[in-house]
């Protein structure tokens, strides 16, 4: 035989190989890694091969996830009936036990994971009995069979076979089942937790040899680890969360292996606080941590499906993801726009109730979310119909607060990264106190902007730059107007509630000119005493302006977030909700004010608007008077805040009672 002088024998031989590979047979890598673990399950009792063999045998298989239900039903008969060639779905059996046919070849199969709404413990049971009168074997798989199989079949079970996961010596025995060889090298507990079915078919090519498969399986694993980004150890600012999750991770851990049973397992919680604080970012971590997927939804992601059926199917398409991929995190940013059934008096009340209904039952419906850890995340909770933080629901609520100074610090060092090794970072993280976690990764972003727009080295400077954000110039009398408003806040913080001032800033931000930021989280009840501090503490803005300058400027006005909305509102639920009014019209709960019903209802309640007004008018008073009596320190704190911008709550509490660094100006109360 002659070859053509342009033919190329690498190509041939390439072209042979692939053939082969195409005559080879094919083999399933996911059934391949089904028969392992059911065989591993089966080798642990060896008395079951024989009592499997009995006749009408009654059997559940637990599964480590609903995801692989299917692949040991397939490799169910081969395995464990290999003389059985029929298999019948025993939800379709609608005939009584004495018209059951009865064929010695047919098994009875019951597939359940809770994502068929109809088919609950009490459906399915005449099958059984049916089944087993005529002599078939009847098999359950389920991920939770006593929540989803047939109650009947749960009470007759001859044999209960617990499936375990994948874990490393399962993978290399897979394996050796598809190339005939074994990996040198076993794939890390870790990475075989992320594991999910279609990664094993992803991983596969034919013709490859085990260590071929491990290495595309391997890099296919650690790209998904990479895409979370980030793992609990790296989160700041947010202790009690990392906590909770740090003992998810090893619950997780311990369920996985079957040594904790589900019920022991946190299985839901709500996230709160305000935006760009890090919940999304706590959901990632967490998902990364564990080692295990995480699916993502909104209410407006789901609404954008269409009509309420549309909605629905959605959303309960994304608990079903969950729980094929069980275990698993399922986060819902926003939940908040779920609403309160109570409060709903729109047109659509009907179709909000319908939509609140869907959640409440994909959450502990009859369907279960066995291993799905469902994370809520909010700004507002109290807008959140208290049914979906009930016990078994998200019944964990983690507040997730701003950072503090040194929170700040290591997110920035976080951002950062190699930039700026050996930079001191505390003026930036006191100048970005009442920052997020999300503006320390835009501030760092920015910084790197000016220094490639320079062409030059990132330095300490842009950070700051940053921070300090585009700002109007402003005059001297003007920035001292400002820091003498925000030093009113502060003195009458650290005067009434030692401990409580985190810090005070006239730096710029998009809506305001500064702001201070309290720690309230361990304070004393509220009392009609509480009340009237805090009032005082709103209002002394306006107050300092007034005693100083002898008249005021708008800064306590505006929006809902105003200190006179603030105040206002406070008032008006002391009066109406919190049962601290003088009782003149009786004890009475009126309701919660909020900002969008509390302007109409002063208009429509003349009486309750002049009670509201002679509260802030007593706070008002008692805030000039306070700050009267201690001029001398807003003043200081004043001219510290136009100095630095930005003061943490202990420098200011020096400055005010004295301590190492001063003489005492004030006497704390």
């Amino acid at each position: 035989m002659v070859t053509p002088k342009d033919a190329d024998p690498e190509i041939d031989r390439g072209a042979a190989a692939a053939e082969d590979a195409a005559k080879a047979p094919q083999i399933d890598p996911v059934e391949a890694a089904a028969e392992v673990i059911l065989r591993r399950a089966l080798d642990a009792a060896p008395d079951l091969k024989k009592a499997l063999a009995a006749a009408g045998v009654a059997v559940v298989v637990q599964m480590p996830g609903a995801g692989w239900m299917g692949p040991v039903k397939t490799v169910w008969g081969r395995v464990v009936w290999p003389h059985s060639d029929v298999d019948q779905d025993g939800d379709s059996i609608k005939t009584p036990f004495w018209r059951f046919p009865a064929h010695h070849t047919a098994w009875v199969v019951y597939r359940r994971d809770g994502t068929q709404k109809d088919l609950s413990p009490g459906r399915g049971n005449a099958g059984v009995s049916a089944a087993l009168s005529a002599g078939c074997p009847v098999v359950g798989f389920s991920p939770v069979p006593e929540r989803h199989l047939p109650r009947d079949l749960m009470r007759v079970a001859d044999l209960r076979i617990v499936i375990p996961p994948l874990d490393a010596a399962a993978l290399a025995e897979t394996l050796g089942v598809l190339t005939g060889t074994l990996p040198t090298a076993a794939l890390s507990e870790t990475l075989c937790r992320r594991i999910a079915l279609e990664d094993l078919r992803l991983a596969w090519r034919p013709g490859t040899d085990a260590n071929g498969y491990m290495g595309r399986l391997r890099r296919l694993l650690e790209a998904k680890a990479a895409s979370t980004g980030v793992v609990l150890g790296q989160l700041h600012g947010m202790d009690e969360a990392v906590t909770w999750g740090m003992a998810l991770v090893r619950d997780l851990a311990e369920y996985r292996r079957g040594v904790l049973p589900w019920s022991a397992v946190d299985r839901g919680v709500l996230l709160y606080g305000p935006p760009g604080t890090g919940k999304t970012t706590f959901a990632k971590a967490l998902a990364g941590s564990c080692g295990v997927p995480l699916i993502s939804g909104t209410l407006s992601q789901w609404q954008a499906a269409g009509y309420l059926n549309d909605l629905l199917k959605v959303m309960r398409a994304a608990f079903a993801e969950a729980r094929a991929a069980a275990p698993a995190i399922l986060f819902i940013d926003e939940i908040d726009s779920f609403g309160d059934r109570t409060r709903f008096t729109h047109d659509n009340k009907d179709y909000s109730i319908q939509v609140v209904n869907g959640l409440l039952e994909e959450l502990d419906g009859i369907g279960g979310r066995e291993g799905v850890v469902v994370i809520g995340a909010c700004n507002h909770p109290g807008r959140l119909d208290p049914a979906i933080t009930r016990s078994g629901r998200l019944d964990r609520t983690i507040a997730i607060p701003l950072p503090d100074q040194q929170a700040l610090a290591r997110i920035l060092r976080h951002h950062l990264g190699g930039d700026l090794p050996e930079a001191d970072l505390s003026k930036a993280s006191l100048l970005a106190l009442g920052g997020t976690g999300a503006d320390c990764e835009r501030w760092v972003r920015g910084a790197r902007r000016r220094a490639r727009h320079g062409g030059r080295d990132l330095v300490i400077d842009d950070v700051l730059d940053e921070i300090r954000g585009l700002q109007r110039a402003r005059t001297a009398d003007e920035a001292y107007r400002y820091a003498v408003h925000e030093a009113g806040h502060a003195l009458v913080l650290v005067v009434e509630e030692p401990g409580a001032l985190v810090s005070a800033s006239i730096r710029q931000t998009a809506d305001t000119q500064g702001g201070v930021v309290a720690d309230r989280r361990d304070r004393k009840p509220v009392t009609r005493k509480e009340v009237a501090g805090r009032l005082r503490m709103l209002l002394a803005g306006r107050a300092a302006e007034e005693v100083v300058f002898g008249d005021v400027s708008t800064g306590s006005g505006g929006n809902a977030s105003s200190d006179l909305a603030q105040a206002t509102m406070l008032a008006a639920a002391a009066l109406n909700a919190y049962g601290l009014d003088d009782g003149v019209d009786g004890l009475l709960w009126r309701g919660l004010p909020t900002p969008d019903t509390l302007p109409a209802t002063l208009s429509l309640r003349p009486d309750m608007g002049a009670q509201v007004s002679a509260m802030l008018a007593d706070g008002y008073a008692e805030a000039k008077d306070l700050i009267q009596r201690h001029r001398q320190e807003l003043e200081c704190i004043a001219r510290l805040l136009v100095e630095r911008e930005t003061a943490d709550g202990t420098e200011i509490e020096i400055l005010v009672y004295g301590g190492e660094d001063g003489d005492a100006i004030a006497t704390p109360p």
